[in-house]
Formats: structure tokens, C-alpha cells, sequence
């Protein structure tokens, strides 16, 4: 497959590199020019917007917030839908944006010919380089086996969970699933280290009861070592927080539990933790209680 690749974050670069040993040809384009060349010197291909569009019938992107993915397909200057040869038939939008904008963009590219699918991904950078991540789909229900080959390489998860918007809304409700699971172990934590108790016993002691889940098998260990470095940023989760309430207050919704976790990722920001991974949440729950 001829697979264009634009944004090679903690998420994407990743994701390409998995195409790229699949031995797919990969058009790569992102502004951080070392994570091209990193990707370059594995076999992948450094294009401009036009190279790419002209190229790759499949498009991947992975981008930091809904305006910027409708810059890059079709609001921005060198957009790739404003080309001047497009082949590309599919986009996969594998960015974390609100449902409104995932169904803004699949309206914007009803009639050009590109099928738009609203795909974001779960599992963090570790199950984004093991090729292993959840994939919630938004797409017109005929596409979906074809999407499902495309995206082999990255997950071992693809689901169709409605039509475009319904993924957006699907990885919202995961993040709040995700980022109140890890604020609740951050106080469980806090609570064993008042009474002394030796965290890796603990952990092996719940990981297999009711408590036990995925957000902990990835999380706790993070937060035994105090091993911040971010597989999920604070700042990436709080955007995504918001998004999650912006969403909610668009019908009239009430979250009461995601709206004081965002505060809480807010607070974090404010003191300068927003690149650490969100495990690292625990330091909002040390620092009240002036540990």
C-alpha cells in the first residue's frame, strides 16, 4: 500500500514506523524535521503536502486538535485536498477531535471522492509501538472492512461504533473512563504511602480483583518508579478533557466527575507538569497534601 502519513508525534511516529516495516511504501510530512529523518533512514519518504496527495491513496493523520487537521486537509494554505493532483481515496483521521468537527469534515469532502473516517486510536505509546491499538470508527458502514486492512499494522482493534462522529465521541468517552481511573489511583496511591505500605506488593495484591484494569497494569508501575516520562501527556488528556465538556454542554449534558478531573489536569498545567505522561496526575494529589 502507498500510505501518506502526516504527524509523527508521540502517537505518529510510531504508527508510521509500523507501515514502514510492514514494507509499505510510507509518504511522510510533519514540521519536526528530526522525526521525519528518523523515519527517513528506516525507508520512509519525505514529502511535501503535494507529493504526498499526489501519491498516497491512503492518508493517516495523527494531529495535536481539530483545526489543525482541517488546515491540513482543507482550510490551509497547502492543503491536501486543494492540490493540484489529489489520488488519495481514503483519510484516516486517527486525531482526537469533537464529534461536530469529525462530521464538519466528512460534509467538507462529501463529493470530492475521499472517503473520510473518524478513527481515533486507544492504547498510548506502548501499544502504538507494538502495532497493538484500539481503533473506534466512524465511517459509512460499507467502508469499514476495507479500513480494517489498511489499518493491520497498527491495531489488533478495529471497531465500527456508528458513523462519522460516533468514534470522536466513543474516544471521549474513553478518556473519561481513562483519566478518572488514573486520578482515583493517584489518591489510592497517596493513601499507601501515608501507611507505609510497599507498592509493588499492593499492586500484585489488587491487579487481579475488581480493581484491577488496564489503566493500572499501565499506570501503577509509572507511578511506583515516579517515572513521568510521558506515553500520554498531561497536556494532551486536559485538551481532550475539554473537548469532552465542550461536547457535553452542546446538549445540555451534566458530568460533574470530568469537569473536576479537568480541573485537576488544569492545575498541573498551571505548575508546569503538562508534559509529564498522565500518570503523573498523582503530583496534584502529593502537592495538597503536602507530600
Amino acid at each position: 500500500m502507498k500510505i501518506g502519513f502526516i504527524g509523527l508525534g508521540i502517537m505518529g511516529k510510531p504508527m508510521a514506523k509500523n507501515y514502514i516495516e510492514a514494507g509499505h511504501e510510507v509518504y511522510l510530512n510533519d514540521i519536526n524535521e528530526s522525526a521525519v529523518q528518523e523515519l527517513v533512514s528506516l525507508g520512509g519518504i519525505k514529502s511535501t503536502i503535494e507529493e504526498l496527495a499526489k501519491n498516497a491513496e491512503y492518508v493517516i493523520t495523527s494531529l495535536p486538535n481539530g483545526e489543525i487537521v482541517k488546515a491540513v486537509i482543507y482550510s490551509g494554505q497547502d492543503a491536501l485536498t486543494t492540490q493540484p493532483e489529489v489520488n488519495t481515496k481514503y483519510i484516516i483521521d486517527t486525531s482526537s477531535l469533537t464529534p461536530n468537527e469529525a462530521l464538519e469534515i466528512y460534509k467538507k469532502l462529501d463529493g470530492t471522492g475521499i472517503k473520510y473516517f473518524d478513527a481515533p486510536v486507544s492504547g498510548g505509546e506502548p501499544l502504538a509501538i507494538s502495532g497493538e491499538l484500539s481503533v473506534m470508527i466512524g465511517c459509512d458502514e460499507d467502508a469499514i472492512e476495507d479500513v480494517k486492512i489498511v489499518l493491520d499494522p497498527i491495531a489488533n482493534s478495529v471497531i465500527r461504533v456508528g458513523d462519522v462522529g460516533a468514534g470522536s465521541v466513543v474516544k471521549l468517552a474513553n478518556q473519561i473512563i481513562v483519566n478518572t481511573n488514573i486520578s482515583a489511583l493517584s489518591e489510592a496511591v497517596i493513601l499507601a504511602k501515608t501507611f507505609d505500605i510497599n507498592l509493588e506488593e499492593m499492586f500484585e495484591a489488587i491487579r487481579g480483583g475488581l480493581a484491577g484494569s488496564a489503566v493500572m497494569e499501565a499506570k501503577f508501575p509509572k507511578m511506583i518508579e515516579e517515572n513521568y516520562q510521558p506515553g500520554g501527556t498531561i497536556n494532551i488528556n486536559y485538551k481532550d478533557l475539554k473537548n469532552v465538556t465542550s461536547t457535553a454542554d452542546t446538549v445540555n449534558l451534566t458530568l460533574p466527575v470530568v469537569n473536576m478531573i479537568k480541573e485537576i489536569y488544569k492545575s498541573e498545567i498551571a505548575n508546569n507538569h503538562g508534559g509529564n505522561d498522565h500518570s503523573g496526575v498523582i503530583k496534584y494529589f502529593e502537592n495538597i497534601n503536602n507530600m
